[in-house]
Order: structure tokens, then sequence, then C-alpha cells
């Protein structure tokens, strides 16, 4: 019998949420509103046991895309392409489910930064804080096309990418393409992305991998050795996690170049990523059995995700007031303060804000549409 959920993929994706706030954690040289000159990594906390997600920890969004291929392909594909689900029931889902947060967010963030330029005379990190961009953000369209700069709640450049990966998703599986060897191709198309714009083609290309992780997984689903194909796929993608973080404590330079290190980023996206996200979900399924904590840290991984950025500004603009410098928020304990506030705001947005507005929107919706049946 089929999982209805794989808490292994929900920690993960709740993980690499959390992994971001660490690579973000820089934004607090700033707090001042100028950069702090001379500023190092080496000065934030727990430098030495966090080294490699100071120093790439910015690919976490790449498992985000992985992710998120693999489940809507898991989820979706085959209703899409039977067309048990349409293009309105499929964007009503995902609007529910995405839109509510990233609003309230976005309202927030345009009056902390209007808060923050009136005593700095520049934004907090994102400086292309203007109505066009806002438009943009109310239409979760602020990163769809090239060299789009981050504005507002920045991180959400992501969030922007999936809801256009989601029309070439419904688009493709509609089109007969969202099988196998297919989204392969698809994923190979990306490639050439890197030299556009490195944010559309990495999200092409994890998502679409994702899609042929999915492929294989239905392919090895009840194969009398499953648990020893998932085990060795495990043991696989856990070397190369340990490869990667040695390289990046021994600062190779193989691994310089930041965002812009294509043959990193396609070995992360076409090969580490992938590997891991289907050893996990055939372990899962082979042992029979899931962890329902892992389960909380996905369902609270988009609220971390956008409200970690809306709390860095807030601290700034209470830095600016209690005339605070940087070296303040390099303290270890700030930084689990920080993580145990922002997890339990997490928690309350999915509780009390986003699952309570998903279900109305639905219900609503629902009931709009039985009414135009009749």
């Amino acid at each position: 019998m089929d999982p209805k959920r794989l808490t292994s993929l929900d920690g993960l994706r709740g993980i690499a949420a959390l992994s971001i706030v660490v690579w973000h954690w820089q934004h607090f040289f700033a707090a001042g509103g100028a950069w702090q000159p001379n500023w190092s990594r080496e000065q934030e906390p727990f430098f030495q046991a966090l080294k490699p997600l100071y120093v790439q920890g910015w690919a976490a969004v790449d498992l985000f895309f992985v992710l998120s291929g693999f489940v809507f392909f898991w989820l979706y594909g085959e209703a899409i392409a039977a067309r048990a689900v349409g293009a309105a029931r499929f964007a009503m889902l995902r609007f529910s489910r995405l839109y509510p947060l990233h609003f309230a967010m976005l309202v927030v963030v345009a009056v902390l930064q209007t808060l923050f330029f009136r005593s700095h005379g520049l934004f907090f990190i994102y400086q292309a804080n203007d109505w066009p961009h806002f438009v943009a953000h109310l239409f979760m369209a602020q990163n769809w096309w090239p060299d789009s700069p981050q504005s507002f709640d920045g991180p959400t450049w992501s969030v922007s990418l999936e809801i256009l990966l989601y029309v070439i998703f419904f688009a493709a599986c509609r089109a007969g393409l969202g099988r196998g060897w297919k989204c392969l191709a698809i994923a190979l198309l990306g490639v050439p992305l890197f030299w556009v714009d490195e944010h559309i083609a990495r999200g092409v290309i994890g998502f679409f991998m994702g899609g042929v992780m999915f492929a294989c997984w239905q392919a090895l689903r009840g194969h009398a050795r499953e648990a020893l194909i998932a085990n060795g796929l495990g043991i696989a993608s856990l070397a190369g996690w340990i490869v990667l973080c040695a390289m990046l404590y021994r600062d190779a330079s193989w691994l310089g170049g930041g965002e812009a290190n294509v043959w990193f980023l396609a070995t992360f996206d076409f090969v580490l990523c992938p590997l891991t996200i289907l050893s996990l979900a055939l372990r899962e399924r082979a042992r029979g059995r899931s962890h329902v904590w892992l389960g909380f840290l996905g369902d609270i991984s988009y609220s971390t995700y956008l409200i970690h950025f809306p709390m860095q500004l807030t601290l700034a603009l209470i830095a600016t007031r209690l005339a605070l410098k940087p070296d303040f928020f390099m303290q270890g304990w700030v930084m689990i303060a920080f993580y145990a506030v922002l997890i339990a705001l997490g928690t309350a947005s999915y509780r009390f804000f986003e699952r309570p507005v998903q279900h109305w929107i639905r219900r609503r919706r629902s009931s709009t549409l039985a009414v135009v049946a009749d």
C-alpha cells in the first residue's frame, strides 16, 4: 500500500528552510543600514559547526525545487494528464496554500521597510522596493524574468519561481510530457538557462529532476530488492553529502564562485539532491513507517521560510532604536533565541492562519462551483 505522506521528505524540506536562515544570518551585518566594513563569516555564531551552511547554504533552495517536483508528480501528475484535475482547481489549490501568507508578509515587509528607510535612507538588504516590484509580488511573478532583483520579502524569489514551474508542470502533464525520460529531457533543457538566469535554470532542472526521481520511485516500488536498493542509494547520497561538507571545510576551489558556479549546481541539482530524495522515499516505503515529528518540520517549512526575513527586519529596526551593533547578533544565544521564536511563529502561523484560511478558501470555492453546477 502506498503511503499518503512521506514524512522523511517533509523533514528534509523543513531542514532546508531552516538552513536558509543560517545563510541569511549575514544580513545582520547590515542591521545598522549599510553593511559593516570588513565583516567576516568567521564572526557568525557557531561558525565551525555551521560552516557549510554559512558558505553554501543558499543551495538549500535547490532541495525545495527537487522536492516540489517529486511531490507534485506524485500527487497531481497523472490526475492532470487524465484531466481529473483542471487548471482552475489546480490553481485554487496552490493559491489557497501559498498566497495568504505571502500577501501578509508582503504587507508587513512593505511597512517595515518604509520605517527602515526613514531611519537610514536605504532599505534593509533588498533595495528594489518600489511600486512595480510590489505589484509583481502581488501576482507572485516578481522573479519570472531574467536578472530580476530580489525585493520586499526577498527569499520569496523561489516561491515566485515555484508558481512559474507549476504552470510549466501543468502544461507538460497535459501535453503528455510528464513521465520519466521526458522529464529528464525538460530538465536538460534547463541547462542553457544557466547563462540566461541561474535562478530559473535551477528551478527548471530541480523540479523536473524531481519528476524523474518520482518515475524511478514508481518503477522500484515493490521490487524484490527494494530495501537493498534503498540502502545502497542512501549510502551513496550520504557519502556525497560528507564529501561536499569536507570540501566546504577545506575551502575547495571547485566550490568557489557562489551561485555562478555552474559545475557545482549541475552536480548538485542533477545528482546529489535527486539521489537523496529518491533514497529517502524508497527507505520510508520499504520500512513501512514514518516519523510524525518530521511531518511537523514540513508543515512549518513555508511559514519559517517566509517569516524569517520579516523577523530579521524587525530586529534591525529594534537594533536601530537601541543602538545595538552587528556584533550583538553574532552571539550564540541570540541565534538560538531567534530560531526558537521563528519555530514558534511558524507553528502558530500554520495552525492558526495558513491552514484555517486555506480551508476557508477551498470551502468557498467548492460552494461556488456547486452553485454553478446546479
